[in-house]
């Protein structure tokens, strides 16, 4: 029995290694037929080979994963990831306006440098942890377009990750796990910001979305460190801020293990500094962006100021959009406060973690197109745990994918006045299930009580 037992098992992983093989090589061939518009780089094996690594890398969890025994889940999953990663490679070789004007540059610069001097210089206006990426990139002759983006791809895949590592904490079901996955590799809007916009959103926001699963699981600095590291990368990590005070009221997160934060982003100064760098000057790079933020109450976000007039310079009325932000994310905080005895389970940190992303984003001024992204991945999760709420999902990622295809193709999809009208009845809707869902506990409990 035992003899059998064993044999069953190591004939289980020699077809899934077999299948995850086959798969790299019919993915590999069947990209290096894609005919491409820049003859300089069609064909090129080596980024084929870099898309197969990120195919086997993407596969990886579900390679590894000893629950999935059936051949044609299993299959079915390759087949799916190889379809997004093939969709990824499609779109490696448009150059966007941020990497022609500043990322290309910025990597011509670094190469130019020793290594020593570009760790201690601030070439561009990102934080030096991604400096860091780009120095490494600049290191290599090879097209720098493809490096970048293929950094920010591995980023997708850790996103995804702890997208199923969120459900997790829902259900064991293998299949919704293997759903929510390939869920989060498929956001539309994930895809673009990567693959084609050559961004790192999906950085700050993988460490986001480990920030949220270790507070939630109560793993006090891990969650700390992981909010760190999503900080070092993007400032929008203060998007999920809110959510600190939410776990140290419910005791996710402990007053003590604070200083965990500061000292994760300080660490990550610490090769600039090394190298000569300044450490008031580093401090200062999220301080200095603001200069890079253009003085209107919307820079093609989709936000309740679309209401009114987005492009408006008006330093006034910017300054009253951020009194009407402060106010709608105080509210918030407010109703979590008067209902924090009813805040007992998963969804609950879930809902609110997207209430108050898509809150802060949505009523800031300045915003920009990208900063809905952490919003949709939560939309994804949140649809998980909360079937009622699967018009979310598809609202959220189609207002930030709306804008996306503004800004890469000037072309508007749907006029941004409906689409804010739309994402803000959505925002109320989430706010009123919660509240609906609070009220039915909160009576059951009276009723147990008398």
């Amino acid at each position: 029995m035992k003899s059998n037992s064993f044999f069953n098992i190591h004939r289980t992983e020699i077809y899934k290694l077999f299948f995850l093989l086959l798969s790299a090589i019919v993915f590999y061939f069947s990209i290096m037929r894609i005919d491409e518009i820049d003859s300089l780089y069609e064909r090129s094996h080596i980024i084929g080979f870099l898309m197969v690594a990120l195919f086997l890398i993407a596969s990886l969890p579900i390679a590894i994963n000893k629950a999935i025994n059936n051949p044609v889940t299993y299959i079915f999953a390759l087949l799916m990831i190889a379809g997004l990663m093939a969709v990824r490679s499609n779109l490696l070789y448009f150059h966007s306006n941020d990497y022609n004007i500043y990322l290309s540059s910025w990597v011509a610069v670094l190469r130019t440098m020793s290594v020593r001097n570009a760790l201690a210089t601030q070439v561009g206006n990102y934080n030096m942890p991604y400096m860091y990426i780009l120095t490494i990139i600049s290191r290599f002759y090879f097209p720098d377009l493809f490096l970048i983006k293929f950094v920010s791809m591995l980023f997708d895949i850790l996103l995804a990750f702890f997208v199923i590592k969120l459900v997790s904490l829902r259900t064991d079901s293998i299949n919704i796990k293997l759903a929510a996955y390939i869920g989060g590799l498929a956001i539309p809007t994930v895809i673009l910001n990567s693959s084609m916009w050559a961004q790192c959103d999906s950085i700050y926001s993988a460490f986001a979305l480990g920030f949220l699963y270790f507070s939630i699981v109560g793993k006090s600095k891990i969650a700390f460190l992981f909010l760190g590291l999503s900080f070092a990368f993007k400032m929008q990590a203060i998007f999920i801020a809110p959510m600190i005070i939410v776990f140290i009221i419910k005791n996710k997160l402990k007053l003590k293990d604070v200083w965990v934060f500061p000292m994760t982003f300080l660490t990550t100064l610490t090769p600039s500094i090394v190298a000569g760098a300044g450490l008031f000057d580093l401090i200062l790079i999220y301080y200095e962006q603001f200069g890079y933020f253009y003085p209107m109450l919307s820079n093609n976000a989709i936000s309740i100021w679309q209401l009114a007039h987005p492009l408006r310079y008006d330093m006034e009325i910017v300054n009253a959009a951020l009194f009407v932000s402060a106010v709608s994310v105080t509210s918030l905080m407010y109703f979590v406060w008067v209902n924090k005895e009813r805040i007992t389970k998963t969804v609950d940190f879930i809902q609110l973690t997207y209430l108050f992303v898509a809150i802060i984003v949505y009523t800031l001024p300045r915003m920009h197109d990208r900063y809905f992204f952490l919003a949709d991945v939560l939309s994804i999760v949140l649809f998980a745990y909360n079937k009622k709420l699967w018009f979310v999902p598809l609202v959220t990622i189609f207002v930030s994918y709306a804008t996306y295809i503004k800004f890469l193709t000037n072309h508007y999809l749907v006029d941004y006045l409906y689409l804010s009208i739309t994402l803000g009845i959505v925002i109320v809707l989430v706010v009123k299930d919660l509240a609906s869902f609070w009220e039915i506990e909160r009576n059951v409990a009276e009723k147990v009580l008398t």
